[in-house]
């Protein structure tokens, strides 16, 4: 389980043979019953039978299994931490210090990739945006999604002291990440960041101000500054940058508009394997050749759900989302919260269900909290029992 999570950021041709080979091994381990698993996942079975449902009027059958294909992982990935058992805060963490390590590597060997290419074409733009993460084949905007997890669970666990490590080499990963975010040069990032210091500052300002947390805030208001700094170096340089071709300035207003015109159900879509033919019809019959050619999607999770499934794959969207922001809230784990609310904000400006690296992150997340919701909900109940015995 560990070596898969350590592989995901790393290798999506590795991860997704050992999520096999994981789920393959998990069916031969007891643990519980189905019911228990079916209750802990239910929001998942619900995603999955609408994609199912979705292939029953899709006309190109073959690209709709294609995309059941590419969601397994919706099905793998529940079972695997429902048979891991015994969810405890170690395993949390160790779940989080695998993935970082994964990832620290996959970001030193971009950068070593970067540096080697600069060698020989004195090129600075191999060390921003797509070059940056061509080594892997990374989108650089998934990868930026990478780095704000193991950023926001690195200051969560240096803020709440939750295990003892060494400062210094907690922070310098922190900062070797940052970095790495900074040439991902993605400004949905950059937002989905700054909800997350805002947490930080906030939580500071209302509460206990120690040693410690002041040196997280301290960290928090540098950290900021720099992308600041970086945001208005990158506007400035933005045609030596080609920034224009890169970053996130496409025409996402009218992608939007587009979906949404082009959809002839709104109850149901266009069907799980139509929403590319359908779209490019559109593009071809309003002038859009360039968007047709290049097979764009919405560049949006939402419509881009509305308009495959309809109402109600996004109405089983917005309760994947909103269950687990509910549930950490319901127990008070501010984590919880903080790693999935950004999907919120990648939802509005990228299909992060429309690739596997995408999906792998957000079910692993998913499941964390989840996880995580089970493991804190009996202590609350048993500390609530306990103030009213007194």
């Amino acid at each position: 389980m560990l070596l898969f999570i350590f592989t995901v950021p790393i290798s999506q041709f590795i991860s997704v043979r050992l999520a096999i080979v994981v789920l393959f091994f998990s069916f031969f381990v007891s643990q519980g019953t189905s019911s228990n698993y079916f209750l802990r996942s239910w929001d998942i079975l619900l995603y999955l039978i609408i994609l199912g449902l979705g292939l029953v009027y899709t006309e190109n059958l073959e690209q709709g299994l294609r995309v059941i294909e590419t969601n397994f992982i919706f099905f793998a990935l529940p079972l695997i931490f429902y048979k891991i058992g015994n969810f405890n805060i170690r395993k949390s963490y160790q779940i989080f210090y695998a993935f970082t390590t994964g990832l620290f590597a996959a970001s030193l060997i971009s950068l070593a990739n970067s540096i080697l290419q600069y060698s020989e074409t004195a090129d600075v733009r191999v060390f921003f945006f797509y070059q940056l993460t061509q080594a892997l084949d990374f989108h650089p905007t998934y990868f930026g999604y990478y780095l704000i997890f193991s950023i926001t669970y690195g200051l969560y666990i240096i803020y709440y002291g939750s295990v003892r490590l060494n400062p210094y080499w907690i922070n310098g990963i922190l900062v070797f990440l940052f970095f790495m975010l900074m040439l991902t040069g993605s400004q949905t990032a950059y937002i989905s960041l700054l909800l997350v210091f805002s947490f930080f500052v906030l939580k500071y300002l209302l509460g206990e101000k120690s040693r410690k947390e002041t040196g997280v805030v301290i960290f928090v208001f540098i950290m900021t500054a720099c992308m600041f700094s970086l945001i208005l170096n990158f506007q400035q340089n933005k045609q030596f940058l080609s920034l224009g071709d890169q970053n996130d300035y496409w025409e996402r207003f009218t992608l939007w508009d587009a979906a949404l015109r082009a959809n002839p159900s709104p109850l149901f879509g266009v069907g799980t394997g139509d929403y590319k033919t359908i779209l490019n019809q559109y593009y071809q019959s309003q002038g859009m050749a360039l968007f047709a050619e290049e097979s764009y999607n919405s560049h949006n999770q939402f419509i881009q759900i509305y308009f495959s499934n309809g109402f109600f794959g996004l109405l089983a969207l917005c309760i994947i989302i909103c269950r687990p922001l509910y549930l950490s809230f319901k127990v008070q784990n501010p984590i919880g919260i903080l790693i999935i609310f950004p999907f919120i904000i990648y939802g509005v400006t990228e299909v992060f269900l429309g690739r596997f690296q995408g999906i792998v992150f957000f079910v692993f997340c998913h499941q964390l909290v989840i996880a995580q919701y089970y493991l804190i909900k009996p202590k609350l109940i048993l500390s609530k029992e306990d103030e009213l015995s007194t």
